[in-house]
């Protein structure tokens, strides 16, 4: 069945500089298919370093530059650059002079 989600729908989060907006989880569509976020970041911003365990990620800059820095190597980011992350790898995104703004899609699996 169709869904639109409405902006005030979706989950939000933030900290000095940047934001990520959870488009789609299974709190938000009903089940675990996949996770969409949005992060978006101010100029120069450095975002928190995270991970996710379990899954493979996809992370597609939407606009602006910057770099993705994976278990310590920092890779340049540009518009339209994808980053796909295995299982396991640490990462944490900082921002260029223009910000960033990056689309991050995973699959969670089943819901535990």
């Amino acid at each position: 069945m169709p869904r639109i989600l409405k902006a005030d729908d979706m989950q939000k989060d933030a900290g000095q500089g940047w934001q990520v907006i959870t488009l789609a989880d299974a709190g938000s569509i009903g089940n675990s298919a996949m996770v969409a976020r949005r992060w978006i970041f101010q100029s120069n911003a450095h975002g928190p370093e995270t991970t996710h365990g379990d899954v493979d990620q996809l992370l597609f800059v939407i606009r602006g530059s910057g770099v993705a820095v994976v278990d310590g190597e920092r890779l340049p980011l540009a518009p339209e650059s994808i980053v796909w992350l295995e299982p396991g790898e640490r990462y944490r995104f900082q921002a260029g002079e223009d910000g960033l703004e990056i689309l991050q899609g995973y699959a969670p699996g089943e819901a535990k």
